[in-house]
């Protein structure tokens, strides 16, 4: 193999500093409130109907994320854009953290996550754009960057604020997003050919590399061409029956982990856990999202077929939710471990989404909508499990109903994960 030229070698390292840093953005501005908001009321006077809608608006501004990113993708290229967000989600950190309005407030924080989303989508198929022959690698480093972003910035926020106030430490956050953004920005800066022979990830994979790139089975890609797989063509990905499996599996892992986010210790507390251990439960289930992206993405892009990674999720997430329903005061930690192991499928999806799409362009509508729709239809997980709560005045109808979501979400991961490209004529 002939190795690059130094200067694309250059560029390609800016480029995974860049993926790493923006992805240790994509998760803190959603975590890193809840720790302090009593602090933040004494100033802001965020009345629980605010705090309600702020709550609410992750999973629904990155769906609607899915939305406008590819209008946007059709405009900008992915590192412009990639660093489009990353000042927008600074400047709203800055704004947020110096407002004394509560609408204000509120306004900023569904800016941040508005961009967050776009940056969510945008992730996969730049990493397809700058490394389509190391995805797995890659997004292992961009897996573990996102679990750090979510288990860091609740315990840096609690000790900053207390140190030196809540509006620093709020604005602090911005930081890593304007560097994240500059280094955006010397990647566009030093790319010293036209974009089309800058990107890498903008044409069908090469002979050599179909074997990978079409999950580990030898797909003839030499038969006839569609327009549709034409690069720079659009992907009908609602058309396809691979992308909706994709699609479902993202709501399903995201049901449940938000539901988790949202009820756990509080679940884990009414079966006799104490506080402290009820808090252990929350990080280790958080924790076990950084292992998940060590080893997931390297195993995904490798593995000839996915069904044993989806039984042992499957396995996983029955276990947990099971053992939870039956006995969750006893064992309640190893419980929590193997629903804790079930999201292996998001690690999963990171992969899919630039190993299953033929072109960059292809990556980024796939993944705009298999973001969109999952987190759509993830945004109701936690409301309706706390309303199953409320009207069976116990855990085990809610925890059923992740259950169910998770039975029927196999089939269509078993389709969304199966061999070949998204669209190609004979899988749609």
């Amino acid at each position: 193999m002939v190795d690059a030229p130094p200067a694309q070698q250059q560029r390609r390292l800016l480029a995974a500093c860049a993926i790493v840093l923006t992805a240790l953005n994509l998760r803190g501005a959603a975590t890193i409130l809840s720790p302090i908001v009593d602090l933040v009321n004494q100033d802001v006077e965020l009345d629980t109907v605010m705090q309600g809608v702020i709550g609410a608006l992750p999973q629904l501004l990155f769906a609607g994320a899915g939305l406008i990113t590819p209008l946007l993708v059709r405009r900008m290229s992915l590192p412009a854009l990639a660093g489009a967000a990353m000042v927008v989600t600074a400047g709203g950190q800055v704004l947020r953290a110096s407002t004394n309005s509560d609408l204000a407030f509120g306004l900023s924080t569904g800016l941040i996550f508005l961009a967050i989303g776009v940056g969510n989508i945008v992730a996969p198929p730049t990493i397809k754009l700058f490394f389509p022959r190391h995805v797995g690698t890659m997004t292992s480093a961009y897996s573990i960057t996102l679990g750090l972003s979510t288990a860091v910035p609740p315990i840096y926020i609690v000790v900053l604020s207390h140190a030196v106030g809540w509006r620093i430490g709020l604005a602090s956050w911005a930081v890593p997003a304007f560097l994240a953004a500059l280094l955006w920005g010397v990647v566009i800066l030093t790319s010293r050919r036209s974009p089309r022979e800058s990107e890498p990830g903008d044409a069908p994979a090469p002979p050599a590399m179909r074997e990978t790139a079409a999950g580990g089975t030898n797909v003839d890609n030499r038969s006839t061409v569609s327009a549709a797989d034409a690069p720079g063509a659009s992907l009908q990905v609602w058309r396809t029956w691979q992308g909706w499996g994709i699609a479902v599996m993202m709501a399903a892992q995201s049901t449940v982990v938000y539901a988790m986010f949202a009820w756990l210790p509080a679940l884990l507390r009414d079966a006799g856990v104490d506080a402290a251990s009820a808090a252990f439960g929350l990080s280790l289930f958080t924790a076990l999202g950084i292992l998940l992206g060590v080893v997931i993405p390297p195993m995904t892009s490798r593995q000839a077929t996915l069904r044993p990674l989806l039984a042992v999720s499957t396995v996983c997430f029955a276990v947990g939710l099971i053992g939870l329903m039956v006995s969750p005061g006893h064992l309640s930690m190893l419980w929590v471990a193997a629903l804790g192991l079930g999201p292996l499928t998001f690690c999963m999806i990171l992969v899919l989404i630039p190993l299953r799409a033929r072109t960059q362009m292809h990556a980024s509508q796939l993944s705009a909508f298999v973001q969109g729709v999952g987190y759509l239809i993830a945004a109701a997980g936690p409301f309706l499990f706390g309303l199953l709560h409320d009207l069976s005045g116990g855990w085990t109808l809610p925890l059923a109903y992740l259950l169910a979501c998770v039975a029927i979400s196999l089939p269509f991961a078993v389709i969304g994960t199966r061999p070949g490209y998204v669209g190609d004529p004979a899988r749609r």
